[in-house]
């Protein structure tokens, strides 16, 4: 599908969900900035609070900016960016939201407000738009089996995402063992989707944040969101080590009750979307 971009300089609206981040310190300016645009705290199914990740970040990564995407609701990166307002740090944080569309996950980032869950992903990347908001794909060949009273962690879009308006896609999740569904991820972007690619963590516990990142010219989040809109980013990864992959394990099968949602293997095809 062709690419069409609804903004040739940030919006209002998003400028005011960067706003409540403090000015930055001075940086290497040969550096390329980084950001984690997927993570989850105790505001949905992620391990840590928000003041837990925010200490994280700025004490063990060298993340310019992060998204806080908890499922279906924006108060998690709400509270980060008012806490933001008290602390001496240079860390950014980008008001995001993992929606529960009826065909599958989509990320919002730079949102003033929250996207209500059960549209179509076609409703919801409208909706996201609507506020000058950024939409993208996470690990959209990778759907998660739902079961009776346990999270549905993973809902990947499957092929629909090349009939979306989308700003970008997630070719690489750092969660464990996605392998397989990042490779066709990315080789599907290559072949019919043609979107800047996005590295994220979608981390879940501390350890994870950062694990996937995004590279981009600058280091603000005004930076970031030309970059996107621009097709000017890059998707990295770092390895966990086995101390990490053991954390990430407990916690799983702590949330899932037993059962690690890895279902890469057999990829994702969309749901037919209702009226």
């Amino acid at each position: 599908m062709s690419k069409v971009y609804r903004h040739d300089t940030t919006p209002a609206s998003a400028r005011a969900t960067m706003a409540t981040a403090p000015r930055r310190q001075a940086r290497n300016p040969l550096r390329r900035g980084m950001a984690d645009l997927h993570m989850h705290t105790t505001h949905s199914d992620g391990q840590p609070t928000v003041r837990q990740l925010l200490d994280y970040v700025t004490t063990h990564t060298p993340l310019d900016v992060i998204a806080i995407t908890d499922h279906d609701t924006i108060s998690g990166a709400l509270e980060a960016q008012e806490m933001l307002r008290h602390l001496p740090c240079a860390l950014e944080v980008i008001v995001g939201e993992e929606v529960s569309t009826r065909d599958g996950h989509l990320v919002g980032l730079f949102l003033r407000e929250r996207v209500q869950p059960g549209l179509s992903a076609a409703e919801t990347v409208a909706a996201i738009h609507a506020q000058g908001g950024l939409a993208f794909a996470p690990h959209p060949f990778l759907r998660d089996t739902p079961r009776r009273g346990k999270p549905t962690t993973m809902v990947g879009l499957g092929t629909l995402i090349a009939q979306l308006d989308l700003d970008a896609i997630e070719t690489i999740n750092a969660t464990p063992f996605l392998t397989l569904a990042n490779r066709r991820a990315q080789r599907y972007n290559t072949s019919v989707c043609h979107q800047p690619t996005l590295a994220n963590s979608d981390g879940h516990i501390l350890g994870a944040v950062g694990k996937g990142y995004t590279t981009f010219p600058g280091h603000t989040a005004h930076d970031l969101y030309t970059a996107i809109t621009g097709g000017m980013i890059a998707a990295h990864s770092r390895p966990y080590n086995s101390s990490e992959l053991l954390n990430y394990l407990r916690f799983w099968l702590r949330l899932t009750g037993g059962r690690v949602p890895v279902r890469a293997l057999r990829g994702a095809q969309p749901r037919p979307s209702r009226p």
